[in-house]
Protein backbone atom coordinates (compact mmCIF):
# COMPACT_ATOMS: atom_id res chain seq x y z
CA UNK A 1 0.00 0.00 0.00
CA UNK A 2 1.64 3.37 -1.07
CA UNK A 3 0.89 6.44 1.02
CA UNK A 4 -1.18 8.96 0.39
CA UNK A 5 -0.50 12.31 -1.04
CA UNK A 6 -0.66 14.83 1.85
CA UNK A 7 0.75 17.72 1.50
CA UNK A 8 3.77 18.09 4.11
CA UNK A 9 2.33 19.70 7.18
CA UNK A 10 2.59 23.75 6.86
CA UNK A 11 1.44 24.08 11.04
CA UNK A 12 1.99 23.15 14.58
CA UNK A 13 -0.78 21.34 15.98
CA UNK A 14 -0.43 23.50 19.80
CA UNK A 15 -2.11 21.74 22.30
CA UNK A 16 -2.49 24.47 25.47
CA UNK A 17 -1.05 24.85 28.50
CA UNK A 18 -4.37 22.91 30.50
CA UNK A 19 -3.00 19.75 28.43
CA UNK A 20 -0.29 19.20 31.33
CA UNK A 21 -0.92 18.38 34.30
CA UNK A 22 2.34 19.68 37.06
CA UNK A 23 1.39 18.24 40.32
CA UNK A 24 2.88 14.92 42.01
CA UNK A 25 2.12 13.44 44.55
CA UNK A 26 4.02 11.05 47.30
CA UNK A 27 2.31 8.03 47.97
CA UNK A 28 3.93 4.37 48.91
CA UNK A 29 5.03 3.73 44.90
CA UNK A 30 8.43 5.81 46.14
CA UNK A 31 8.51 5.29 50.28
CA UNK A 32 11.17 2.64 49.63
CA UNK A 33 13.57 5.23 48.17
CA UNK A 34 15.67 7.98 49.86
CA UNK A 35 14.20 11.63 49.94
CA UNK A 36 17.74 12.92 49.87
CA UNK A 37 20.52 11.63 46.94
CA UNK A 38 22.75 9.46 48.97
CA UNK A 39 25.66 11.63 46.56
CA UNK A 40 25.07 14.72 48.38
CA UNK A 41 27.16 15.83 51.48
CA UNK A 42 24.58 17.04 54.41
CA UNK A 43 27.79 17.31 56.74
CA UNK A 44 29.82 19.65 53.84
CA UNK A 45 29.42 23.56 53.76
CA UNK A 46 30.41 23.82 49.96
CA UNK A 47 27.24 24.58 47.90
CA UNK A 48 26.63 21.53 45.64
CA UNK A 49 24.35 21.23 42.64
CA UNK A 50 21.21 19.77 43.53
CA UNK A 51 17.26 19.35 41.50
CA UNK A 52 14.77 19.62 44.32
CA UNK A 53 11.46 17.96 43.00
CA UNK A 54 8.15 19.55 44.35
CA UNK A 55 4.79 18.10 44.43
CA UNK A 56 3.60 21.76 42.26
CA UNK A 57 5.49 23.80 40.30
CA UNK A 58 4.28 26.99 42.45
CA UNK A 59 5.80 25.75 45.34
CA UNK A 60 9.11 25.88 43.60
CA UNK A 61 9.54 29.64 44.61
CA UNK A 62 10.03 28.46 48.37
CA UNK A 63 13.66 28.19 47.70
CA UNK A 64 13.82 31.98 47.56
CA UNK A 65 13.22 31.64 51.42
CA UNK A 66 17.02 30.37 51.12
CA UNK A 67 19.97 32.44 51.10
CA UNK A 68 21.75 30.76 48.17
CA UNK A 69 24.86 32.01 46.53
CA UNK A 70 23.76 31.73 43.19
CA UNK A 71 20.01 31.93 43.48
CA UNK A 72 17.58 29.26 41.84
CA UNK A 73 16.23 28.90 38.22
CA UNK A 74 12.71 26.92 37.94
CA UNK A 75 12.00 24.96 35.06
CA UNK A 76 9.24 26.40 32.65
CA UNK A 77 6.93 24.23 33.28
CA UNK A 78 7.91 20.79 35.73
CA UNK A 79 7.77 21.35 39.14
CA UNK A 80 11.50 21.41 39.78
CA UNK A 81 14.07 24.10 40.88
CA UNK A 82 17.78 24.11 39.68
CA UNK A 83 20.08 25.68 42.48
CA UNK A 84 23.79 25.03 44.88
CA UNK A 85 22.63 23.90 48.36
CA UNK A 86 25.17 23.61 51.30
CA UNK A 87 24.36 20.43 53.71
CA UNK A 88 22.29 22.16 55.94
CA UNK A 89 19.80 23.89 53.57
CA UNK A 90 19.90 20.58 52.18
CA UNK A 91 18.14 19.31 55.25
CA UNK A 92 16.32 22.31 55.60
CA UNK A 93 14.67 21.54 52.57
CA UNK A 94 13.91 17.80 53.02
CA UNK A 95 11.63 19.13 55.82
CA UNK A 96 9.45 20.99 53.45
CA UNK A 97 6.23 19.11 53.16
CA UNK A 98 6.34 19.96 49.18
CA UNK A 99 9.31 18.70 48.41
CA UNK A 100 9.53 15.23 46.71
CA UNK A 101 13.28 14.39 46.32
CA UNK A 102 16.30 15.98 46.55
CA UNK A 103 18.72 14.63 43.69
CA UNK A 104 22.22 15.17 42.87
CA UNK A 105 23.49 16.69 39.60
CA UNK A 106 25.19 13.84 38.85
CA UNK A 107 26.75 12.73 35.42
CA UNK A 108 24.99 10.18 33.10
CA UNK A 109 26.59 8.09 30.73
CA UNK A 110 26.27 8.31 26.75
CA UNK A 111 25.13 4.77 25.60
CA UNK A 112 28.18 4.34 22.85
CA UNK A 113 25.23 -4.48 8.49
CA UNK A 114 22.32 -2.26 7.22
CA UNK A 115 19.79 -1.17 10.23
CA UNK A 116 16.96 -0.23 7.18
CA UNK A 117 17.17 -3.85 5.84
CA UNK A 118 17.53 -5.82 9.22
CA UNK A 119 14.21 -3.73 10.53
CA UNK A 120 12.41 -3.60 7.60
CA UNK A 121 12.51 0.01 6.86
CA UNK A 122 14.01 -0.07 3.64
CA UNK A 123 10.48 -1.61 2.29
CA UNK A 124 8.86 1.43 4.47
CA UNK A 125 10.58 3.42 2.08
CA UNK A 126 10.56 1.85 -1.12
CA UNK A 127 7.24 0.06 -1.15
CA UNK A 128 5.03 2.13 1.14
CA UNK A 129 6.71 5.45 0.62
CA UNK A 130 7.12 6.80 4.27
CA UNK A 131 10.11 8.73 4.94
CA UNK A 132 9.02 10.50 8.07
CA UNK A 133 7.38 13.98 6.27
CA UNK A 134 4.52 14.20 8.61
CA UNK A 135 6.92 13.80 11.63
CA UNK A 136 9.36 16.02 13.99
CA UNK A 137 11.82 13.92 16.07
CA UNK A 138 14.35 15.17 18.61
CA UNK A 139 17.44 14.14 20.13
CA UNK A 140 18.84 15.02 23.54
CA UNK A 141 23.03 14.17 23.30
CA UNK A 142 26.21 15.70 22.47
CA UNK A 143 25.51 18.13 20.21
CA UNK A 144 25.46 17.54 15.96
CA UNK A 145 27.68 18.23 13.14
CA UNK A 146 25.01 21.04 11.78
CA UNK A 147 26.93 21.49 8.65
CA UNK A 148 27.18 17.30 7.64
CA UNK A 149 25.32 17.03 4.12
CA UNK A 150 22.86 14.97 5.47
CA UNK A 151 21.25 17.30 8.01
CA UNK A 152 21.28 20.49 6.36
CA UNK A 153 17.53 20.15 5.15
CA UNK A 154 16.23 18.73 8.06
CA UNK A 155 18.09 19.99 11.09
CA UNK A 156 14.98 22.52 12.38
CA UNK A 157 16.84 23.81 15.80
CA UNK A 158 20.09 22.91 17.38
CA UNK A 159 19.77 24.07 20.72
CA UNK A 160 23.13 24.56 23.11
CA UNK A 161 23.39 24.67 26.89
CA UNK A 162 23.60 27.67 28.99
CA UNK A 163 23.68 27.30 32.60
CA UNK A 164 21.63 30.70 34.04
CA UNK A 165 22.78 29.57 37.51
CA UNK A 166 24.64 32.77 39.45
CA UNK A 167 23.25 35.00 36.19
CA UNK A 168 20.38 37.72 35.53
CA UNK A 169 19.16 34.69 33.25
CA UNK A 170 16.68 32.12 33.27
CA UNK A 171 17.40 30.51 30.25
CA UNK A 172 19.03 27.04 29.47
CA UNK A 173 18.90 26.62 25.77
CA UNK A 174 20.08 28.62 23.03
CA UNK A 175 19.55 28.05 19.13
CA UNK A 176 22.79 28.32 17.77
CA UNK A 177 21.84 27.44 14.40
CA UNK A 178 24.36 25.67 11.90
CA UNK A 179 27.05 25.97 14.47
CA UNK A 180 28.86 22.27 15.42
CA UNK A 181 27.54 21.54 18.67
CA UNK A 182 29.45 18.47 18.86
CA UNK A 183 32.66 17.69 20.35
CA UNK A 184 32.79 13.74 19.74
CA UNK A 185 30.10 12.66 17.17
CA UNK A 186 27.88 10.75 19.24
CA UNK A 187 25.16 13.13 18.58
CA UNK A 188 25.72 13.23 15.19
CA UNK A 189 25.80 9.71 14.75
CA UNK A 190 22.24 9.06 16.69
CA UNK A 191 20.61 12.27 14.99
CA UNK A 192 21.66 10.49 11.85
CA UNK A 193 20.11 7.24 12.59
CA UNK A 194 16.88 8.57 12.64
CA UNK A 195 16.37 11.43 10.35
CA UNK A 196 19.90 11.15 7.99
CA UNK A 197 18.44 12.39 4.50
CA UNK A 198 21.79 10.75 2.58
CA UNK A 199 22.14 13.85 0.68
CA UNK A 200 26.17 12.70 0.73
CA UNK A 201 25.14 9.09 0.60
CA UNK A 202 21.83 7.65 0.01
CA UNK A 203 22.79 4.18 1.32
CA UNK A 204 24.10 5.43 4.79
CA UNK A 205 20.33 7.37 4.63
CA UNK A 206 18.75 7.51 8.29
CA UNK A 207 15.11 5.59 9.01
CA UNK A 208 13.10 8.25 9.03
CA UNK A 209 15.20 10.70 6.21
CA UNK A 210 12.13 12.86 5.77
CA UNK A 211 11.42 14.12 9.13
CA UNK A 212 11.86 17.46 10.82
CA UNK A 213 14.60 17.51 13.69
CA UNK A 214 15.63 19.26 16.71
CA UNK A 215 19.10 18.75 18.49
CA UNK A 216 19.68 19.65 22.16
CA UNK A 217 23.18 19.88 23.03
CA UNK A 218 24.89 18.80 26.37
CA UNK A 219 28.40 18.63 24.89
CA UNK A 220 30.58 15.89 26.15
CA UNK A 221 30.02 15.46 29.48
CA UNK A 222 26.03 14.99 30.04
CA UNK A 223 24.37 16.03 33.48
CA UNK A 224 21.18 15.29 35.08
CA UNK A 225 20.34 19.12 34.79
CA UNK A 226 20.85 19.05 31.06
CA UNK A 227 18.75 16.15 30.06
CA UNK A 228 16.03 17.58 32.60
CA UNK A 229 16.16 21.42 31.14
CA UNK A 230 15.98 19.80 27.74
CA UNK A 231 12.84 18.21 28.47
CA UNK A 232 11.12 21.05 30.20
CA UNK A 233 12.30 23.46 27.17
CA UNK A 234 10.56 20.71 24.86
CA UNK A 235 7.70 20.38 26.69
CA UNK A 236 7.66 24.01 26.88
CA UNK A 237 7.53 24.71 23.30
CA UNK A 238 5.30 21.70 22.58
CA UNK A 239 2.92 23.66 24.75
CA UNK A 240 3.29 27.17 23.60
CA UNK A 241 2.49 26.00 20.06
CA UNK A 242 5.78 26.18 18.53
CA UNK A 243 6.88 22.97 17.91
CA UNK A 244 5.42 19.46 17.00
CA UNK A 245 7.61 17.16 18.40
CA UNK A 246 6.30 13.20 18.89
CA UNK A 247 9.37 11.45 19.75
CA UNK A 248 12.31 12.26 21.63
CA UNK A 249 15.40 9.82 21.39
CA UNK A 250 17.78 9.41 24.69
CA UNK A 251 20.90 7.51 24.50
CA UNK A 252 22.27 8.04 27.44
CA UNK A 253 21.09 7.24 31.17
CA UNK A 254 22.33 5.81 34.90
CA UNK A 255 22.34 1.96 35.56
CA UNK A 256 21.51 0.49 38.99
CA UNK A 257 20.32 -2.53 40.13
CA UNK A 258 17.32 0.08 42.10
CA UNK A 259 14.20 0.26 41.84
CA UNK A 260 12.30 2.40 39.68
CA UNK A 261 11.95 6.09 41.26
CA UNK A 262 9.19 8.13 40.20
CA UNK A 263 9.89 11.09 41.84
CA UNK A 264 13.40 11.60 40.25
CA UNK A 265 14.21 14.69 38.36
CA UNK A 266 14.62 12.74 35.06
CA UNK A 267 11.69 10.37 35.35
CA UNK A 268 9.36 13.02 35.97
CA UNK A 269 10.79 15.01 33.30
CA UNK A 270 9.94 12.21 30.73
CA UNK A 271 6.54 11.65 32.12
CA UNK A 272 5.26 15.25 31.67
CA UNK A 273 6.89 14.80 28.11
CA UNK A 274 4.75 11.68 27.63
CA UNK A 275 1.73 13.55 29.29
CA UNK A 276 2.32 16.51 26.75
CA UNK A 277 2.08 13.90 23.74
CA UNK A 278 5.98 12.91 23.45
CA UNK A 279 7.47 9.41 23.35
CA UNK A 280 10.85 8.66 25.17
CA UNK A 281 13.13 6.62 23.63
CA UNK A 282 15.83 5.17 25.67
CA UNK A 283 18.36 2.86 25.62
CA UNK A 284 18.53 0.23 28.10
CA UNK A 285 22.40 0.49 29.06
CA UNK A 286 25.88 -0.64 28.52
CA UNK A 287 26.21 -3.18 31.61
CA UNK A 288 25.42 -6.39 30.27
CA UNK A 289 25.03 -9.38 30.17
CA UNK A 290 24.26 -9.71 33.60
CA UNK A 291 20.39 -9.05 35.02
CA UNK A 292 19.10 -6.13 36.75
CA UNK A 293 22.10 -3.96 35.05
CA UNK A 294 18.95 -1.90 33.13
CA UNK A 295 19.48 1.98 32.78
CA UNK A 296 17.21 3.38 35.54
CA UNK A 297 15.23 5.72 33.35
CA UNK A 298 14.61 2.80 31.15
CA UNK A 299 12.60 1.23 33.94
CA UNK A 300 9.64 3.54 33.02
CA UNK A 301 6.59 2.76 32.30
CA UNK A 302 5.80 5.28 29.88
CA UNK A 303 9.36 5.30 27.85
CA UNK A 304 9.93 2.47 25.13
CA UNK A 305 13.67 0.74 26.10
CA UNK A 306 15.84 -0.71 23.49
CA UNK A 307 17.87 -3.28 24.05
CA UNK A 308 20.92 -3.96 21.30
CA UNK A 309 20.83 -6.48 19.01
CA UNK A 310 23.90 -7.71 16.57
CA UNK A 311 24.13 -9.59 12.74
CA UNK A 312 22.53 -12.33 13.71
CA UNK A 313 19.37 -10.51 15.85
CA UNK A 314 20.95 -11.88 19.40
CA UNK A 315 21.06 -10.00 22.45
CA UNK A 316 24.54 -8.26 22.61
CA UNK A 317 26.86 -9.26 25.78
CA UNK A 318 26.92 -5.77 26.46
CA UNK A 319 23.00 -4.54 26.25
CA UNK A 320 21.53 -4.11 29.61
CA UNK A 321 19.17 -6.73 31.21
CA UNK A 322 16.08 -5.99 33.07
CA UNK A 323 15.22 -8.28 36.10
CA UNK A 324 15.05 -12.68 35.89
CA UNK A 325 11.33 -13.79 37.28
CA UNK A 326 13.61 -15.38 40.04
CA UNK A 327 14.84 -11.98 41.02
CA UNK A 328 13.91 -11.79 44.99
CA UNK A 329 12.54 -8.14 45.11
CA UNK A 330 10.18 -6.78 42.90
CA UNK A 331 10.04 -8.18 39.24
CA UNK A 332 6.85 -6.68 36.80
CA UNK A 333 6.90 -7.00 33.34
CA UNK A 334 3.31 -5.79 32.82
CA UNK A 335 3.18 -2.23 31.54
CA UNK A 336 -0.15 -1.55 31.65
CA UNK A 337 0.01 -2.65 35.46
CA UNK A 338 2.82 -0.14 36.27
CA UNK A 339 1.64 2.72 33.97
CA UNK A 340 -2.12 2.55 35.56
CA UNK A 341 -0.41 2.72 39.37
CA UNK A 342 2.55 5.68 38.43
CA UNK A 343 -0.42 7.87 36.78
CA UNK A 344 -2.30 7.19 40.07
CA UNK A 345 0.72 8.05 41.94
CA UNK A 346 1.00 10.88 40.34
CA UNK A 347 -2.91 11.63 40.99
CA UNK A 348 -2.05 11.87 44.54
CA UNK A 349 -3.41 8.66 45.73
CA UNK A 350 -1.75 5.65 47.38
CA UNK A 351 -0.13 2.86 45.42
CA UNK A 352 0.80 -0.68 46.42
CA UNK A 353 1.56 -2.07 43.83
CA UNK A 354 4.86 -1.53 40.92
CA UNK A 355 5.10 1.49 39.26
CA UNK A 356 8.33 0.19 37.46
CA UNK A 357 8.57 -2.24 34.57
CA UNK A 358 11.92 -4.19 34.60
CA UNK A 359 12.47 -5.63 31.28
CA UNK A 360 13.62 -4.15 27.77
CA UNK A 361 10.88 -2.90 25.60
CA UNK A 362 12.52 -4.48 21.86
CA UNK A 363 15.52 -4.98 20.51
CA UNK A 364 17.12 -3.47 17.58
CA UNK A 365 20.61 -3.50 15.57
CA UNK A 366 22.72 -1.96 17.88
CA UNK A 367 26.62 -3.62 16.89
CA UNK A 368 28.72 -1.67 14.08
CA UNK A 369 25.64 0.92 12.87
CA UNK A 370 26.39 3.32 10.38
CA UNK A 371 25.53 6.55 10.83
CA UNK A 372 26.46 10.04 10.09
CA UNK A 373 29.95 11.81 11.63
CA UNK A 374 31.97 14.63 11.18
CA UNK A 375 35.09 14.25 9.28
CA UNK A 376 36.34 15.92 12.45
CA UNK A 377 34.67 13.76 14.92
CA UNK A 378 37.06 12.13 17.47
CA UNK A 379 34.33 8.93 17.41
CA UNK A 380 35.34 8.91 13.35
CA UNK A 381 37.59 6.35 12.71
CA UNK A 382 37.26 5.85 8.82
CA UNK A 383 38.91 7.48 6.02
CA UNK A 384 38.90 8.14 2.51
CA UNK A 385 36.51 9.55 0.56
CA UNK A 386 32.57 9.89 1.10
CA UNK A 387 33.07 7.53 3.77
CA UNK A 388 34.89 10.64 6.48
CA UNK A 389 31.19 11.77 6.57
CA UNK A 390 30.02 8.19 8.24
CA UNK A 391 30.86 5.87 10.43
CA UNK A 392 30.35 2.52 12.46
CA UNK A 393 29.44 2.81 15.91
CA UNK A 394 28.44 -0.09 18.63
CA UNK A 395 25.88 0.52 21.28
CA UNK A 396 22.48 0.70 22.87
CA UNK A 397 23.47 4.64 22.00
CA UNK A 398 22.70 3.45 17.86
CA UNK A 399 19.50 0.29 18.80
CA UNK A 400 18.19 3.68 20.60
CA UNK A 401 17.85 5.96 17.80
CA UNK A 402 17.11 2.93 15.20
CA UNK A 403 13.95 2.70 17.17
CA UNK A 404 12.71 6.12 17.96
CA UNK A 405 13.15 6.64 13.85
CA UNK A 406 10.92 3.70 13.51
CA UNK A 407 8.26 5.74 15.57
CA UNK A 408 8.94 8.23 13.90
CA UNK A 409 7.56 6.33 10.74
CA UNK A 410 4.94 4.90 12.71
CA UNK A 411 4.06 8.21 13.27
CA UNK A 412 4.27 10.09 9.52
CA UNK A 413 2.29 6.99 8.38
CA UNK A 414 -1.02 7.80 11.12
CA UNK A 415 -0.53 10.93 10.30
CA UNK A 416 -0.98 10.33 7.05
CA UNK A 417 -3.94 7.94 7.49
CA UNK A 418 -5.94 10.48 9.52
CA UNK A 419 -4.88 13.64 9.79
CA UNK A 420 -3.96 13.22 13.19
CA UNK A 421 -0.96 12.62 15.49
CA UNK A 422 -1.40 9.33 17.54
CA UNK A 423 -1.34 8.56 21.31
CA UNK A 424 2.57 7.85 22.45
CA UNK A 425 1.53 5.12 24.39
CA UNK A 426 -0.33 3.90 20.71
CA UNK A 427 2.88 3.80 19.26
CA UNK A 428 4.91 2.45 21.63
CA UNK A 429 2.10 -0.64 21.98
CA UNK A 430 2.14 -0.80 18.41
CA UNK A 431 5.96 -1.25 18.35
CA UNK A 432 5.86 -3.86 20.99
CA UNK A 433 2.63 -5.61 19.37
CA UNK A 434 4.86 -6.56 16.10
CA UNK A 435 8.03 -7.32 17.44
CA UNK A 436 9.04 -10.90 16.76
CA UNK A 437 10.68 -13.78 19.00
CA UNK A 438 13.27 -14.73 15.93
CA UNK A 439 15.88 -16.51 18.48
CA UNK A 440 15.42 -19.24 21.72
CA UNK A 441 17.40 -17.24 23.70
CA UNK A 442 15.23 -14.34 24.00
CA UNK A 443 13.72 -13.38 27.36
CA UNK A 444 11.69 -10.69 28.79
CA UNK A 445 14.29 -9.03 30.79
CA UNK A 446 17.11 -8.80 28.02
CA UNK A 447 14.53 -8.04 24.48
CA UNK A 448 10.89 -7.79 26.10
CA UNK A 449 8.71 -8.60 23.13
CA UNK A 450 11.37 -9.61 21.04
CA UNK A 451 13.19 -7.92 17.51
CA UNK A 452 11.93 -4.89 15.89
CA UNK A 453 9.77 -4.99 12.54
CA UNK A 454 9.11 -1.83 11.16
CA UNK A 455 7.97 -2.69 8.17
CA UNK A 456 4.32 -4.47 9.80
CA UNK A 457 4.44 -1.40 13.13
CA UNK A 458 4.35 0.99 10.01
CA UNK A 459 1.70 -1.04 7.85
CA UNK A 460 -0.63 -1.03 10.80
CA UNK A 461 -0.05 2.53 10.98
CA UNK A 462 -0.80 3.37 7.56
CA UNK A 463 -4.17 1.64 8.06
CA UNK A 464 -4.94 3.50 11.04
CA UNK A 465 -4.72 0.30 13.03
CA UNK A 466 -2.58 0.68 16.01
CA UNK A 467 -2.33 -1.62 18.83
CA UNK A 468 -3.51 -2.06 22.29
CA UNK A 469 -2.08 -3.34 25.81
CA UNK A 470 -3.73 -6.61 24.98
CA UNK A 471 -2.35 -7.40 21.45
CA UNK A 472 1.81 -7.35 23.50
CA UNK A 473 3.07 -10.60 23.88
CA UNK A 474 6.89 -10.64 25.56
CA UNK A 475 8.92 -13.36 24.56
CA UNK A 476 9.08 -16.30 26.37
CA UNK A 477 10.93 -17.00 29.83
Amino acid sequence: MARHNTPRRTFLKGIGAAGLGTTLASGSAGASLPLVDDLLNLTSDDAQEVLVVFDQRENVSLLSQLDLLDGFVGMNVFPIGYTRLTGSQIEEVASWDSVRRIEANKELDYHNADAREVTGVSTVQSDLGYKGDNAHTAVIDSGISALHPDHQENLQHNYRYLNPLGSSGTTFWVDVGSIDTDDNGHGTHTSGSIAGDGSNTEANRGMAPSADLTVYSAGLTLLVIHAVSAMDHLVSEKLAGNTDVQVVSNSYGSASGNDYDPDAALNVATWEAFEAGILPVFSAGNSGPANNTLNDYAKAPHVLSVAATNDQKAVTDFSSRGRASSYAGETNYDRQTALDNLRAHHDGESVSGPVGLYRNGVGAPGNAVVSTLSPLDPLNATGGGNDLYYGPLSGTSMSCPVTAGIATLVVDAYYDATGSYPDPLDVLNTIEAESNEVRADYTPANIGAGFVDGDAAVTRAANGNLADFSEVDIVSE
